[in-house]
């Protein structure tokens, strides 16, 4: 019999034993995904879903305003505008549910250059302006309105600070734009608000009121480890009201979103932001990794995540095309759109799906708009997007796209099913040897017959090289498959990109072979028309690794003669791994099991108080509700018990298993009958 100072010692061993191999899997498990990876399993996100909000569009012409004016009037006065914000907010919802008496109000507009209002360029002042006093209304006098932004240049005081400018663009804060002149504003008169430099303040010590903040999540943009520095006035604002000017950018677009890399402090990242600064070492830069992943996507999100937006109010009154800047000739401003409208709403996503499409865009081709979605900052499905006021398809224009690669090409077919890596050696032709059998029509399975779970690329090139690990002196085959369903049968134009031999096969047919080498940027090589049908097609691509980094890429978009407008994927199209149609995609076990309930929309979504849902048994059956929170954990048991062939309404007010009311965000209610079948409602809880 053990002593009690071996039996000590052993458990002491044990234990250090233990905890070094569960460190070492967790470690192994996140290095698996992480340094540099350009994928994830799809299953990472299967905590998010659909949610029902409102959008509101309203244009100067509008006949209930007050004093209508038409839309290509570029003289609209201050009440004009005014008048239209008021009504945008109030047609998504209003104030009141968001707003308290006596809250902080931060204010984020986006500002650039020194540029006066109306250019098109930074939000208009007049915008910001109506919102200080809507605001002020709600407690007169006693709410603490902040306007906040990060300009990307430089005052005199973070002049040591700059990488980029040898004088500084601002001898004010903003004060080019108009919005010195707010603090005198007669109109303003006996309300409580301030400008704020997000960049960093005061001038002795610009760093003194940043805050190093971690993304909940673990962020999305590897560089930066999950951490940002954000001024602190972000973090202890009640509400965050994101005020944006619609343009294009080579991101696609900037609107709500990518407004959000102004809350990166420009004392820490530079002037501009990929520069970093030189107090410490250059260390903290955006947009920069050291690879050819594009990182900027990720970075919006994860702002965008930290800035927690419970609301946005778009400038889309004079917007601009083709870049973010203005551009004059004989001082004319010539990338200058006049919208003369106002975009409202509570979800950003949503909002931001709504703009791309004023512009002629297609929200699917912007990809930190499909990021954000994924993971869990709003709704990117026009089913579940209701927009009030003015119609969109008559409002909207074809905006000129940035001629930046990545703006024009959209955005590439993203989620798969994997298939490899095959070796070619003694094989004189692998492009057209049979590696799979029936490789043509294959409609495979996830996770059968050699294929992988759904994984989603996080870039416009598929990184094969990378998924199946692999070298650049592998020599291999390897098969890339997903589904998707067409609105219509109509031709379509394929753009692809690849280094090397590339093989594209639509519903069993080949579309495309090359059989070369060529140099690929990243986004697109060539394209290519096809016929699509409308309802559920298969998409394989074989692709050969001898020479190159083995990335493809892959977007299936709208014909269009006019360069200045092409690369929209298909309006409508829906790419995904699982076949919809009976029996192909599932296993054995579960084919002919009813799905045996459905799912209405949570109703008020977001919600402050309390949020109703409602589900219909077909068949009577165990059923069990649970809320989760996004990053996966259970908050709240709402029914698990069986349930009749009847409706059956639940309700959630916000609180979890201990009677404690949750934080402001995202949750999930997640339905699952006695089948495992899963139906997930996304919600926004907003306190």
């Amino acid at each position: 019999m053990m002593s009690k100072k071996t039996m000590i010692k052993v458990f002491l061993f044990i234990t250090i034993l233990s905890t070094w191999l569960y460190w070492d899997i967790t470690q192994a498990e996140k290095s698996k995904w992480s340094l540099f990876k350009a994928f994830k399993p799809l299953r990472v996100f299967d905590s998010v879903t659909e949610a029902t909000t409102k959008v509101a569009i309203v244009r100067s012409d509008d006949p209930e305003l007050s004093n209508p004016t038409p839309i290509s009037d570029a003289s609209m006065n201050y009440n004009q505008i005014e008048d239209m914000i008021r009504k945008a907010i109030e047609l998504a919802g209003g104030f009141d549910w968001l707003i308290k008496p006596g809250d902080m109000v931060l204010l984020k507009p986006n500002i650039v250059d020194p540029e006066p209002p109306g250019c098109g360029e930074i939000t208009d002042v007049r915008v910001i302006k109506a919102l200080i006093k809507i605001i002020d209304e709600i407690d007169p006098g006693n709410m603490q309105i902040v306007v906040g932004e990060g300009s990307p240049r430089p005052m005199d005081y973070e002049m040591e600070y700059q990488s980029k400018y040898s004088s500084p663009c601002w001898e004010k804060l903003w004060d080019v734009s108009g919005y010195q002149d707010l603090l005198i504003d007669p109109y303003l008169e006996g309300i409580n608000f301030r400008l704020s430099n997000l960049n960093g303040s005061p001038p002795e010590n610009p760093w003194q009121d940043l805050v190093e903040v971690e993304v909940p999540d673990g962020g999305q943009a590897t560089p930066q480890g999950g951490k940002y520095f954000i001024h602190k006035d972000v973090l202890d604002a009640d509400v965050y009201i994101t005020v944006p000017v619609m343009k294009i950018h080579n991101p696609g677009i900037t609107v709500a979103l990518k407004n959000q890399i102004g809350l990166a402090a420009s004392t820490k990242y530079g002037f501009s932001k990929s520069a970093g600064v030189p107090q410490d070492g250059y260390k903290h830069r955006l947009h920069t990794g050291g690879t050819h992943v594009y990182w900027t996507d990720k970075e919006i999100v994860d702002l965008s995540h930290l800035a927690q937006i419970k609301y946005v109010v778009v400038d889309a009154i004079a917007c601009l095309e083709r870049e973010k800047g203005a551009r004059r000739s004989g001082g004319v401003i010539t990338n200058l759109v006049r919208m003369n409208s106002i975009v409202a709403g509570a979800d950003v996503v949503a909002v931001d799906h709504v703009c791309t499409r004023l512009m002629g865009l297609n929200p699917d081709d912007i990809g930190h708009v499909t990021l954000a979605e994924k993971v869990g900052l709003g709704t990117n499905n026009p089913d579940n997007i209701h927009i009030v006021g003015a119609n969109l398809e008559e409002t909207k224009k074809r905006f000129i796209k940035s001629p930046d690669p990545a703006a024009e090409y959209g955005e590439s077919n993203r989620v798969w099913l994997l298939n490899g890596p095959y070796p070619i050696e003694g094989i004189t032709d692998p492009m057209k040897h049979p590696f799979i059998a029936n490789e043509m029509n294959v409609t495979p399975i996830a996770e059968q017959d050699g294929w992988s779970e759904p994984i989603y690329f996080t870039e416009d090139w598929i990184d094969l090289l990378g998924y199946f690990n692999l070298s650049t002196a592998d020599d291999v085959v390897g098969y890339a498959f997903s589904y998707f369903d067409a609105p219509k049968d109509q031709e379509a134009e394929l753009w692809i990109g690849s280094d090397e031999a590339l093989s594209i096969y639509i519903n069993g047919n080949e579309v495309y072979s090359y059989n070369g080498t060529r140099s690929f940027s990243g986004y697109y090589s060539t394209k290519v028309k096809t016929p699509v049908k409308a309802g559920e097609n298969t998409l394989l691509v074989k692709s050969l690794q001898k020479l190159g980094r083995y990335e493809f890429s892959l977007n299936i978009c709208e014909p269009e003669s006019n360069s200045n407008f092409d690369g929209n994927r298909i309006w409508g199209l829906k790419f995904k791994t699982a076949s919809g149609m009976t029996g192909i995609n599932q296993p054995d076990a579960d084919i002919g099991k009813p799905y045996s309930f459905r799912v209405d929309n949570a109703y008020p979504n977001p919600f402050n108080q309390t949020v109703r849902i409602s589900f219909y048994m077909e068949q009577p059956g165990q059923m069990e509700v649970v809320v989760f929170n996004i990053k996966g954990e259970c908050v709240k048991k709402l029914f698990n018990q069986h349930a009749a062939a009847q409706p059956c309404h639940l309700t959630w007010d916000g609180t979890n298993e201990s009677g404690q009311v949750v934080t402001s965000g995202n949750y999930l209610i997640r339905f699952i009958n006695e089948n495992s079948h899963v139906i997930n409602k996304k919600i926004v809880f907003l306190k």
